[in-house]
């Protein structure tokens, strides 16, 4: 199943992605590719979206970025239920579990 943001995050991912499949394999790919424990997030800087990803308790506040999404990738976020399992926990999160209604509230 393939969700779509609704509001006006989707204006943003469109504008500054592409389109959100685009955004999804961009962000997705942030949180199979974080090294060890972390977070991958959709962050806003100078009224455009971005992609990070943080270490351990590091936060994109340290770092001027305005968080709006974020997603755990720490191993205890997921084990029980994947294994390891990284890119399954991705997908269900990203297809069942974001709550768009909070990241447009984020936005303002």
């Amino acid at each position: 199943m393939i969700v779509h943001a609704p509001g006006d995050i989707a204006d943003k991912i469109n504008a500054d992605f592409g389109g959100y499949d685009n955004f999804i394999e961009q962000l997705k790919n942030a949180g199979l590719t974080q090294f060890g424990s972390g977070w991958a997030w959709l962050v806003m800087k100078n009224n455009t979206l971005e992609i990070m990803k943080t270490s351990n308790a590091d936060t994109p506040i340290a770092h001027g970025f305005k968080p709006l999404l974020t997603v755990d990738v720490w191993e205890h976020a997921y084990y029980l239920d994947y294994q390891n399992d990284r890119a399954g926990y991705l997908d269900v999160f990203f297809n069942n579990l974001v709550n768009w209604e909070f990241v447009n509230s984020n936005l303002v």
